[in-house]
Formats: structure tokens, sequence, C-alpha cells
């Protein structure tokens, strides 16, 4: 049976808008009977400054002592690899590479990295030189993450998130050492101009083209409008179609629910 976990937005709401300490949100997933727990350093909570070599060391023997994995998805909303101005591109990559090092002392054997979007001015120029960034930045990333064991994952966003471009983007970047996280309402959105047969068909290609690429699967579910990180089962994926075509595919993956409340990954269980 594949683990399976959530991240730290679920003790957002009851904590009155902060979190608690990240050794007792790793009691919290085990309470939750997960054994799975999502670490991103965005949170600040979970910066690779906040999270000293002490804490690592104390929040992995806890984790181990609870029979919980901690896998790390990296920062994304500032952090942009595409950036065409090489400098601030520089910066970011400097800031991934704690965050993979920081991946490898929790015990984590993979870290999510968004492909990144083209900045403001990147339409100015020509769409090669956004692309070639992010290849170049991912082959950077790969190099640095690969000797301390770390996978490093590309995520299916709205940028680089159709087969076509995620085939293209594993072609080029032509590591074996490079993996897909794949995100089912992300896809759901990507997708949402197509009748809802047809996004789950799409879905079953890019899981049966790429099932010995993915090893993190994100669940949750929306409209196909907006990305809510809704409970499984309250939007409209057919994941009792999609679910048994992972199974299928022989997917050796971690399977984290991306919701935001306790009572969310309740109903996700149930469903």
């Amino acid at each position: 049976m594949p683990r399976i976990g959530t991240n730290q937005n679920v003790f957002h709401k009851e904590n009155r808008g902060g979190f608690p300490l990240f050794e007792e949100m790793i009691e919290g997933i085990a309470e939750l009977g997960l054994d799975l727990f999502k670490v991103c350093p965005e949170y600040l909570e979970q910066t690779p400054d906040v999270l000293t070599p002490q804490v690592r060391r104390d929040a992995r023997l806890r984790a181990e002592r609870l029979g919980v994995k901690l896998i790390v998805h990296a920062s994304f909303s500032s952090v942009n690899i595409t950036f065409i101005n090489e400098h601030i591109r520089a910066g970011a990559l400097q800031q991934l590479k704690r965050e993979i090092e920081l991946a490898h002392e929790l015990e984590s054997d993979v870290i999510t990295i968004h492909p990144g979007k083209p900045s403001v001015h990147a339409s100015w120029y020509p769409e090669s030189n956004y692309w070639d960034a992010m290849i170049v930045a991912y082959k950077e990333l790969i190099a640095f993450a690969t000797p301390l064991g770390v996978r490093i994952c590309a995520e299916n966003v709205s940028t680089v998130g159709t087969e076509e471009q995620l085939t293209r983007l594993f072609t080029d970047v032509n590591s074996p050492h490079f993996g897909l996280t794949f995100d089912f309402g992300h896809h759901n959105l990507i997708y949402n101009e197509y009748a809802l047969s047809e996004r789950s068909k799409v879905a079953k290609s890019i899981i049966r083209r790429f099932s010995e690429k993915i090893r993190v699967l994100h669940f949750h579910d929306n409209m196909g409008v907006q990305d809510e990180h809704n409970a499984i089962g309250v939007g409209q994926i057919e994941y009792d179609v999609l679910i048994p075509e992972v199974l299928r595919s022989g997917v050796d993956a971690y399977w984290s629910m991306e919701v935001d409340e306790r009572e969310h990954v309740r109903i996700s269980k149930a469903a």
C-alpha cells in the first residue's frame, strides 16, 4: 500500500490562523491515521533557517518513531526557475539547493519543484528563452540533488501541464533521476475545456505514459474553474476511474491529500 498523507494546511484553521510547532504537526499527522507528511519550506514554520540541524534530527527521529515519512515540496509562489534574468534565477536556484539539502537531512527521497512560469516581461522575448532557462535549471538541480539521494520531481501546472508539454519536458531534460509529481486537481483545470470524460481519458494516458516517472500524487477536488483544493468527492474529478488506473499502471508513488482542513482529510479518506 502507498503511504498516504497531507500537508500542514490542515492545521491552520484550528490554530486560529497560525500553525503548531513542526514536531507537533508530525504528531498531528499520525493522529489523523496518516503515515506521510509533506513539508514545504515556503511556510515560515518550515524554512531551512527555522528547521535547524537539531530540529531536523529531532523531527526525523519523531517521524520514525511514529511511522511517518517526511517528503518535501519546494517553495513555489515566489521562486521561479524559469526567470530569464540569469542573476535573479541564480538566487532562486540557490534557495532551492538549500531546500534540497533540507530534504536530504529529513530523509526525503523526493522534492517537488514547480516548472515556474514566464515572468511579466517574458513575452517580449522568444519562448525558447523561457523554456531553455527551465531545462538548464532542472539539469543543474538534478546534478546537485542526485548525489544526495534526492529525486527532483516536476509538477504539472498551468504552464507545463499538458501531455505534450510534459513529454517535451522529460525529453529535453533527459535524465533517469528526473521524476513527476502528478496533481489531479491541476489536471482538471488545465483540461477544463474538455468534456469530463475526456479529461479523465487524458489523465489516464499521462499516468500510463509516465508510470515509471511518477513519484508523488496530489489528490484534491475542484469544479474545473478554480484551484479550490476541496476534499475528494466534493468536486467533479472522476477518481473512481483514475485511482484504478494508478493501481493498474503500477505507479510507485507517495499519495498526498492537498486539502486545507482535518475534516477534508476525513472526507477524502472515506471517498
